[in-house]
């Protein structure tokens, strides 16, 4: 079994705790019932909250306590690297795709327009996102996306090899995409700002309030938890990759991923003026990416995938501090300070799902590791779905009940079985 790492995260050991929340111990009632207070369920309710509705909200530990609470804090309004605007059309179709498009693009504004109108501290810098390119033939594609979100009315730039190196401290890179509307956050800190904010909003919100059973009775949904029940009409799980055995078809429907991040010593302001510039957020091309960033306390922040086995924290702390030391070799010696780990939940194409499990009982999975942004901006369009303020025609996701994982438990181990290969896959892109 891993080691739970939540309280040994440097977001928890910069975030404010959170105060005056309650256990259900009741039996209540709702128009829509939210599970999970991740970043999907807490700007879902807020977002259903604030235009009228009835929403309870229960959580089974505490806001932001899955990957919502533990990532890097990366805004980034784009879906994985494989997946520019044209390669989204031509999965979902030119409708749908068009509008998660759409969605994607806006995201990093709809959370900073978010984090600026409800005053939440959570050291935000919109200071944009950059992916470089790790080889020439990945930054054709980077200048072909470029010219995709142009079309569609977005900014975004492309920066050459010198001025990518100058900004990151690193020469290897042959050019890098730059997202203004990008940026970071402490995400935990996000997650406990939105909670107050729904609980403002009058959303019921408990947390240490684990779901144990959901049935139908009557017109309505009926959730138990050990000491109380909410009935609802409409049953929203945002678990993601925390939905245990609540609904197995919901779990056999993802593949969850265990990620580390690590936080290095402290490093003083002649150092953070050398290496990111602007303090954008970096994660660049490659099949193992390298990710990194500035904390709001001077550390660098990185992380990713490590092989299964035993001692992971271990591990990855001394994996990840090696690769930055590689990076940026004037740093060394670098030292894990605070290492953490958490799940994300993965899809087989990499793009998000909208699930109807039943009649009133709908599941949002799969940010793939874009949760940050893409999930605020999903809570929102769900909110309005429920509200009436979209219909389904304007939904950027079809609702489909799930679809089974193929050979579920060899899949569970396929992004870490796999990852040996990806690094010589990039060794060797790094030699030509």
């Amino acid at each position: 079994m891993a080691t739970e790492t939540f309280a040994q995260s440097l977001w928890s050991s910069l975030s404010r705790p959170l105060e005056g929340y309650e256990e259900l111990t009741e039996s209540i009632e709702a128009d829509v019932l939210i599970v999970g207070a991740g970043f999907l369920g807490l700007s879902t309710a807020l977002h259903l909250a604030e235009a009228g509705t009835r929403v309870a909200l229960v959580e089974a530990d505490e806001a932001g306590f899955g990957a919502s609470g533990r990532n890097t804090g990366f805004v980034v309004p784009s879906l994985k690297t494989a997946f520019g605007p044209a390669d989204v059309a031509r999965h979902l179709g030119q409708d749908k795709g068009e509008r998660l498009i759409s969605l994607v693009g806006q995201s990093g504004n709809i959370v900073f327009d978010l984090i600026r109108r409800l005053g939440i501290e959570c050291s935000a810098e919109q200071v944009g996102w950059m992916q470089p390119a790790h080889t020439a033939s990945i930054a054709k594609v980077l200048e072909k996306r470029q010219a995709d979100w142009r079309e569609r009315g977005r900014s975004v730039e492309i920066l050459s090899a010198e001025e990518t190196g100058r900004r990151i401290g690193y020469k290897g890179y042959h050019s890098a995409l730059l997202d203004p509307t990008g940026g970071q956050i402490n995400p935990l800190a996000y997650a406990r700002g939105l909670a107050d904010a729904c609980r403002k909003a009058g959303v019921a919100l408990y947390f240490r309030s684990r779901v144990t059973e959901l049935s139908k009775a009557g017109a309505k949904w009926l959730a138990r938890t050990p000491n109380g029940s909410v009935a609802a009409e409409r049953v929203l799980l945002t678990t993601n990759a925390l939905i245990g055995k609540l609904q197995p078809e919901l779990f056999a429907s993802i593949i969850p991923v265990r990620v580390h991040q690590i936080a290095t010593q402290q490093f003083d302001e002649t150092i953070q003026g050398t290496f990111l510039i602007g303090r954008s957020p970096v994660a660049d091309t490659r099949r193992h990416t390298f990710a990194v960033r500035w904390s709001p306390d001077g550390r660098l922040v990185t992380g990713g995938l490590v092989m299964p086995g035993p001692a992971p924290l271990e591990r990855a702390s001394r994996f990840f501090a090696k690769r930055l030391e590689r990076f940026f070799p004037a740093l060394a010696p670098i030292k894990a300070e605070y290492v953490w780990n958490g799940v994300i939940a993965a899809t087989t194409d990499s793009l998000p799902r909208f699930l109807s499990l039943s009649p009133g009982l709908d599941a949002a999975i799969g940010c793939n590791g874009r949760g940050v942004a893409l999930t605020t901006s999903l809570g929102r369009d769900i909110a309005g779905l429920y509200n009436g303020r979209l219909d389904a025609s304007d939904f950027p996701l079809a609702h489909e009940p799930p679809r089974g994982v193929p050979v579920r438990a060899l899949a569970e181990h396929g992004p870490s079985l796999w990852l040996p290969w990806s690094t010589f896959r990039d060794w060797q892109d790094a030699r030509r």
